[in-house]
């Protein structure tokens, strides 16, 4: 999944936490490599929460995400929170904005650790790719990630886990169908 290094994320391995039986653990984790504007943001040491970021991802395929106005707490969740897309500090997040046929990334930042006030700036990190490429490289993502879940059967612990876990994938496969997937980025 690449955009010419400009944008990039992969799932460098996916799996269930291994404090849990598999048909408890409601979201994916792993570790990823993510790149944006040729500068390495993710290594792929860390894990995070994979579902919860392809979600935050696809929202933004259409629509613009930042600081002040966000479609999700962070672009990348570390997966440690008790509801779906509600994590900890932990996390990476950037602006996204949609300029006509392209889309701006900057202003990205990471959260190594829960101390909201030690964050890596990636200064100077600003992208342009066409709308296309951002696309693409996002529904690879969350494609991906949904294809891990095929097959498993979850068990929940209350009613309401499980409906926040049906709206989750309610809203995950509406936005994965309705995304229109263009096979020839254009510039």
């Amino acid at each position: 999944m690449t955009a010419d290094n400009l944008f990039e994320i992969n799932i460098l391995n996916q799996h269930w936490l291994g404090t849990e039986p598999d048909q408890y653990d409601l979201c994916s984790h792993g570790q990823l490599k993510l790149i944006i504007g040729g500068q390495v943001i993710l290594d792929g040491r860390e894990e995070y929460g994979l579902s919860e970021t392809a979600l935050a991802l696809l929202r933004t395929v259409e629509q613009d995400h930042s600081p002040q106005n966000h479609v999700a707490e962070k672009l990348v969740f570390h997966g440690c929170g008790y509801v779906l897309m509600q994590g900890c500090a932990i996390g990476v997040d950037w602006t996204v904005e949609h300029d006509g046929s392209h889309v701006i990334l900057k202003d990205v930042v990471r959260w190594d650790t829960p101390d909201e006030h030690r964050a890596t700036y990636f200064e100077g990190v600003t992208v342009s790719i066409s709308k296309a490429q951002y696309r693409q490289v996002v529904l690879s993502f969350a494609q991906e990630v949904k294809e891990f879940f095929e097959g498993q059967e979850k068990e929940f612990f209350n009613k309401e886990e499980q409906q926040a876990y049906e709206q989750f994938w309610q809203e995950f496969n509406q936005l994965l169908q309705s995304t229109p997937d263009e096979k020839s980025p254009k510039s």
